[in-house]
């Protein structure tokens, strides 16, 4: 056997590529070595006798007698089959084309003509049907691609509402895409001792989970971390042909499959109308991607009579299938993608599913397959780690959101100033404000964030109006598919109820909670949450408890386990907020919605909850959203405060300012200018009380009234402050609330005598960030500046401000030549930093790995 299959592969070497010269057709060479060797096996099947009539030719020898006929005179009729519409090979010219090449072969001239007919036959029939099925399934493949393509590549934003716009337009995938990073995980994790603190046994349920959350935080950070790579690695690694991906709520996994799947099908489609990068991994396979869920709901059927059926009804492909993904699979030549394994909610359920998911892979073990699920549900004992390697999602770094800005907004404006700009406002409403950066982690709540901005031109600069938008996203997903709206699932509770029963919610949890929270929220226990669901309920609904119990079960259920939306399963029989910023935000709504009863509700909240760094993102959200006096009122009650050392620490004051910075609409101007003074007092106190970290505080809470009510009103109290502060220190402020008219005033000072304020000036310029088109030009200038440190400064600014033209790139490669090894370094830095990979920045850098001095090295 082992020659016989030595001796096909010499018959048929390179031959696949003979034939298909010139023909056009979509098959590749090694399919058509494959038809080549299933008909030679099929005819020595049929006459046996006659491959032993050459053994003592030797196999070389017959390998060179197959090699010439394959290549002579059967060449025009084994392409028959390969184009379009010219039928069967002839089996009586092939028969005297293998008559005739036998003559040339001295120990093959004796073969039996009676014979060669018969294996001719044999060999013609298998060849004819493999390639005749083979561009068959060409034709269906292509239609199938276009299916997935259409399909998978369109990311609608239905639910995502902006007033005024056209909300439900859809984009495509391949032009938004970013790949995100993976990170090995951890084959084992020490589990956390429970009983090293038999006090805990004493407690509540919910302080319990308080305390393993802690604790797992701290495993996390004992434990070293996996290998972090790119996603696309996990089909490109010629190691990893299988894998399980986790990740959190909202963080990309069902997106990645899709461009997975996308990135398969476009080579394959009739009109690629988009690229889908230098991702070629998946190009040669057929993409099979398969909702998990969907699948679960079909228990009685094969995954192969799911995935047939999907794309019948779904794909809408109407050819004949009969065949078409066995002959892919069996071939190794499909891609399977199986997402959601969590959105399976019943345990026993899942281990079903996983059991057939396991014998349909094992069936089709030379095929690739990722399987993706939230790490809530997942048991490890579901797929062993060994034969499947498991990995975790990973949230955008601040790289990944950068890329995602450019990509988002290349896709939206043909004019490429308006693109420029937008680009730019975006990622300094992300600088500007942490909270909402933190957010933009999250892809899904990135997309969310990107699309206010789209539509809005920028983000509001009071985080609540982003906050709600995002909310009422999130709750529209909860009812993607009418189920709510028409009760199919839940009994009494409507979609428009969910919000308000959040907020109560999200105000019992919040107060279980502390300041050891993730930014997932505080963690609470099924029971517990169940509890207090039936409670609010009832109340809402007016029905009896037993009632409210089922729907709050039917709520958890199948609304929050097996959906994306604001609350979800975060581990076993444990819920939290998808992120605590929603937690925080609807706790504040809650205290809003409680005024009804008096504005005392306010005032008591910010009495108890003054400086505690778990409320104070929830005083703030609440605040900024009062109106009319109460905002006053509330700073008033801020500043007298009864906070221990407040003469030093001043915790009062920096609060008031930053309630400020959500430009909450507060009519008492002489208050408001009180504060600002004595921030200001602060900040020209020479006092030794005075930190540095205190007066960087107070830089942040001025510099946050930028494009607020108030930045005219601190700009005219700044002004007094110039001759008592530094002139750099003054110039600073002015940046964070005028930042181009100081960009300018900047630029003037880059010509300056002193070359330390030239000095000094570029590195405020860098600072600032203003990328004006006369900064990056003085900037330009002082790279060829007679002091090597305002050089240095210089290249070091406009590696801040990731400018890249070929003038500036031009500039650093000349600062490479340097005489000073400081410069040289600073200036390769910075072309590390733009990112310029051309030959001449790529070259120029080679030659520094021979500098004479090592740190340039």
């Amino acid at each position: 056997m082992v020659f016989f299959e030595t001796l096909l592969t010499v018959a048929t070497e390179k031959v696949g590529e003979k034939l298909l010269a010139g023909i056009g057709a979509k098959l590749n060479p090694d399919d058509v070595e494959a038809f080549l060797k299933q008909a030679i096996a099929a005819a020595k099947a049929t006459e046996p006798a006659l491959f032993f009539a050459f053994q003592e030719d030797g196999l070389r020898g017959y390998g060179r007698f197959l090699n010439g006929f394959f290549k002579g005179r059967a060449l025009s009729e084994l392409q028959k089959p390969l184009k379009e519409n010219q039928g069967c090979p002839d089996v009586d010219y092939l028969t005297e084309a293998l008559r005739q090449e036998a003559t040339q072969h001295s120990k093959l001239k004796a073969l039996d003509e009676a014979k060669i007919r018969p294996w001719m036959q044999a060999f013609v029939g298998t060849y004819f049907q493999a390639t005749s099925r083979a561009l068959q399934f060409q034709v269906i493949r292509t239609d199938y691609c276009d299916q997935i393509c259409r399909v998978f590549d369109d990311v609608k934003f239905a639910g995502i509402a902006v007033d005024g716009q056209d909300i439900d337009r859809a984009e495509r995938l391949a032009d938004i895409f970013v790949m995100p990073d993976v990170q090995e995980s951890e084959s084992e994790r020490q589990p956390v001792a429970l009983d090293r603190l038999p006090e805990i046994e004493t407690e509540t349920p919910q302080q319990r989970l308080l305390w393993e959350q802690q604790q797992a935080i701290l495993a996390d950070r004992d434990h070293s971390s996996g290998r972090q790579f790119s996603a696309a690695e996990l089909l490109t690694d010629g190691k990893t042909t299988r894998a399980v991906l986790l990740g959190a709520p909202g963080s990309g996994k069902s997106t990645l499959m899709s461009y997975f799947a996308v990135a398969g099908a476009a080579c394959h489609a009739k009109e690629v109308k988009h690229s889908v990068g230098d991702f070629q991994a998946a190009s040669t396979r057929l993409p099979i991607i398969i909702r998990i869920r969907d699948l679960a709901r079909h228990p009685d059927r094969s995954i192969l009579e799911f995935i047939q059926e999907f794309t019948e009804k779904d794909l809408v492909v109407t050819r004949n299938l009969t065949g078409f993904f066995e002959y892919y699979l069996e071939n190794g030549s499909a891609l399977i993608l199986l997402d959601g394994l969590d959105e399976v909610a019943d345990v026993a359920q899942r281990y079903r599913v996983v059991e057939k998911i396991e014998a349909f892979l094992g069936q089709f073990d030379q095929c690739p397959a990722i399987i993706t699920s939230r790490p809530a549900g997942y048991k490890r004992d579901f797929f062993r780690t060994d034969e499947y390697p498991h990995y975790e999602l990973q949230l955008f770094d601040d790289e990944k959101i950068d890329t995602f800005i450019e990509h988002w907004y290349d896709s939206r404006f043909e004019l490429q100033s308006e693109r420029e700009r937008r680009k730019t406002s975006l990622r300094k409403a992300l600088q500007d404000q942490p909270r909402i950066k933190q957010l933009a982690r999250n892809p899904l709540l990135l997309t969310i964030i990107a699309l206010i901005h789209r539509y809005q031109a920028k983000l509001p600069k009071e985080r609540h109006k982003l906050y709600d938008k995002a909310v009422e996203t999130l709750l529209t997903t909860w009812d993607s598919q009418r189920e709510l709206s028409h009760h199919e699932i839940l009994e009494y509770l409507e979609l428009d109820d969910l919000r308000r029963l959040m907020e109560r919610l999200a105000y019992w949890i919040h107060c279980q909670g502390g300041v050891g929270d993730t930014e997932g929220g505080t963690l609470i226990d099924r029971d517990e949450l169940v509890v207090q669901l039936t409670k609010y309920i009832g109340e809402m609904k007016q029905v009896e408890r037993h009632q409210a119990r089922a729907e709050a079960k039917r709520f958890l259920e199948h609304i929050v386990r097996d959906r994306a939306g604001l609350l979800s399963l975060q581990g076993q029989d444990r819920y939290a907020f998808v992120h605590k910023t929603f937690q925080e935000y609807l706790t504040a709504m809650e205290i809003r919605d409680r005024q009804e009863e008096g504005f005392d509700v306010v005032l008591e909240h910010v009495e108890e909850h003054l400086h505690n760094p778990h409320w104070e993102e929830v005083l703030l959200l609440l605040i900024s959203q009062q109106k009319r006096n109460n905002p006053a009122k509330v700073l008033k009650a801020i500043l007298a405060h009864d906070t221990p050392y407040e003469s030093w620490l001043h915790r009062n004051l920096l609060f008031a300012g930053n309630v400020l910075g959500e430009n909450v609409p507060v009519a008492d101007g002489e208050l408001v200018r009180s504060i600002l003074q004595r921030l200001m007092d602060l900040e020209a106190s020479q006092s030794p009380l005075v930190t540095q970290t205190l007066r960087s505080r107070v830089l942040r809470a001025i510099g946050d009234l930028y494009e607020t009510a108030f930045e005219q009103v601190a700009l005219t109290e700044l002004r007094d402050y110039s001759t008592s502060l530094d002139r750099w220190r003054f110039l600073e402020y002015q940046g964070k609330l005028a930042p181009e008219k100081t960009a300018l005033e900047l630029v003037a000072l880059l010509n300056d005598s002193d070359s330390n304020v030239r000095y000094s000036a570029a590195e405020a310029l860098g600072k600032l960030g203003q990328g004006l088109d006369a900064v990056v030009g003085g900037l330009l200038n002082l790279l060829n500046d007679s002091d090597s440190n305002v050089r240095y400064s210089a290249a070091e600014a406009l590696g801040k401000l990731g400018q890249g033209s070929d003038a500036v790139v031009g500039g650093l490669l000349n600062l490479l030549n340097d005489r000073y090894s400081n410069v040289r370094s600073r200036a390769a830095e910075t072309l590390g930093k733009l990112g310029q990979g051309l030959d001449a920045v790529v070259g120029s850098l080679l030659n520094l790995l021979n500098d004479s001095n090592f740190l340039v090295r």
